[in-house]
């Protein structure tokens, strides 16, 4: 089965060179591995664990087990009636888009930034690299805020 291809650009590197990654449409059947290369350690997102409100023990037990899944098992997750929770992002806050063009990744909006819902309202927030099979992780949003729903208690 032949895999679509789409090309987006990549964060600057190190060395300020921008590549591009060529993904493809399905990576359904390849598990989920996390990065945290490029946590935002700073504003009202910050993937820190020194946060008072970080809560260690469901996010390292919720981010263990979806290890052990692939990418498709991951997407067909749902709740309420039918609706994937855990899911690519099209619209986010104010507040996303500025850390994420303060962190020079705001290319990757429209295709890439994945959110994982850990319970109810908790996230944990990033993109997706296809070509290396990998999440980066970027934030911590621990009340459903960098994208948030219009639908009460969510």
């Amino acid at each position: 089965m032949a895999k679509n291809n789409r090309t987006t650009k990549k964060p600057k590197t190190s060395a300020g060179k921008q590549t591009t990654i060529n993904r493809p449409e399905n990576l359904d059947s390849q598990k989920v591995v996390w990065a945290f290369d490029n946590i935002d350690t700073d504003g009202p997102f910050a993937f820190d664990v020194r946060r008072e409100d970080f809560e260690h023990a469901l996010v390292l037990e919720k981010m263990i087990e979806y290890a052990t899944m692939t990418w498709g098992d991951v997407k067909k997750q749902t709740h309420d009636g039918g609706k994937s929770k855990n899911h690519y992002l099209k619209d986010m806050s104010h507040e996303a888009e500025k850390r994420l063009e303060k962190k020079g990744l705001a290319a990757l909006l429209s295709d890439c930034i994945f959110s994982f819902a850990l319970d109810n309202l908790m996230r944990v927030v990033g993109y997706v690299d296809i070509d290396k099979n990998l999440f980066h992780v970027l934030w911590y949003d621990p009340r459903h805020e960098v994208c948030p729903s219009t639908k009460k208690h969510t």
